[in-house]
């Protein structure tokens, strides 16, 4: 028994002494967790140590190429940037070009009333500075257009760069001065006439036109654009247009039929360099004799255009206007594959032709 006494007193010792050693190795331990648990309290990410200019610029980079517009309040919007901490957010609301590009719709399930859409719109506004903007409006909701056109669009219209917008029947909105102005884009609903009436936006060059009812209520310096695009349009209203754009350089139109009688007066377009012909319709196939175009170089339209006897209505066309044309993209409906390919090919042999059947397209008004 006294054997076995000196054993445990033995054992005890020992293992005190173990104890004390994983105690003293504990405590080590923990004193090098707290130094290093100190300095990553005082580590810095670096992406927070960038000068807030470079950190602009990134930020630049997270969104759409400008005049494209982000969501408003979306994860991919600049708001998102805001949220990320304090600094962010200084250097968010510090970079005015961020601001720049809006896009509001009440399609939008995140905007209840016009409550909202005010707000975010007159963020963006005040946001933004002095920088030119870009705005798309897609809004059925009369009252919230009201709202946004009573005070808001009036201080962002002598910034406005990029316009796009829908109407929708019997709205008359207020435009006002527009000196910044280059890109109109605007569709119409198809119950009701539109009004569009601009007369001062000095730099307007390209205007996209959509939907049918843009009617007699449609005012715009014709004479000054470049660039015109028609979408689903009649006959009728667009010639007493073209007839104004004197200086029109490139013109896209989608045509649905119309009510005119044949042959329309010549259609002379001195600068035009490039146009662009679609039709549902079997009724516009001498619409583009009416063309007077000697500086065109690119002709794409459907072979609808040509009628009945497409290579000499082409041979007839070039020499009325003597153009030099550079290429001509023809597309056919008809099962004939590339039959006529090498008769156009061999009719015009200056000219690079290509011959393929025309896209399926959902022929409606696009707004």
């Amino acid at each position: 028994m006294l054997d076995s006494m000196e054993a445990d007193r033995v054992l005890f010792s020992n293992l005190e002494a173990r104890i004390l050693d994983l105690e003293r190795s504990l405590s080590e331990l923990r004193a090098q967790r707290a130094r290093v648990q100190e300095r990553l309290g005082a580590y810095k990410y670096p992406v927070l140590t960038l000068p807030n200019e470079i950190t602009s610029e990134i930020f630049l980079h997270f969104l759409p190429v400008y005049p494209d517009a982000p969501p408003p309040i979306r994860l991919d919007s600049p708001t998102t940037l805001t949220h990320v901490c304090r600094q962010w957010r200084e250097v968010a609301l510090a970079t005015p070009a961020l601001w720049r590009a809006l896009k509001l719709s009440d399609y939008d399930d995140v905007f209840k009333s016009y409550k909202p859409i005010r707000r975010i719109f007159d963020a963006y506004i005040r946001r933004s500075g002095s920088c030119p903007l870009s705005i798309d409006i897609d809004i059925y909701d009369q009252n919230i257009l009201d709202e946004i056109f009573k005070e808001t669009f009036a201080m962002a219209a002598t910034r406005l760069e990029h316009l796009k917008l829908f109407i929708p029947g019997g709205f008359r909105p207020n435009f006002g001065r527009m000196p910044l102005l280059r890109f109109l884009d605007v569709g119409v609903e198809d119950k009701d006439k539109a009004e569009v009436i601009i007369y001062d936006a000095p730099q307007l060059r390209t205007v996209v036109l959509r939907g049918d009812h843009l009617d007699q209520n449609l005012a715009l310096p014709w004479a000054q654009l470049t660039s015109l695009t028609f979408n689903y349009v009649r006959i009728d209203r667009c010639t007493s247009i073209l007839r104004q754009t004197t200086n029109l350089v490139r013109c896209h139109l989608l045509l649905h039929g119309g009510f005119y009688q044949f042959p329309i007066p010549d259609l002379t377009l001195l600068c035009l360099e490039s146009l662009t012909l679609e039709t549902p319709s079997r009724q516009t196939a001498d619409f583009l004799s009416a063309f007077l175009v000697p500086a065109l170089r690119s002709l794409h339209l459907q072979e609808a255009f040509l009628g009945i006897n497409p290579i000499q209505a082409l041979k007839t066309f070039i020499a009325k206007s003597e153009c030099r044309l550079q290429e001509v993209c023809i597309t056919y409906h008809s099962t004939n594959g590339n039959t006529h390919f090498e008769q156009y090919q061999l009719a015009f042999p200056s000219i690079s032709i290509s011959y393929r059947p025309a896209p399926k397209r959902a022929w409606s008004p696009e707004i």
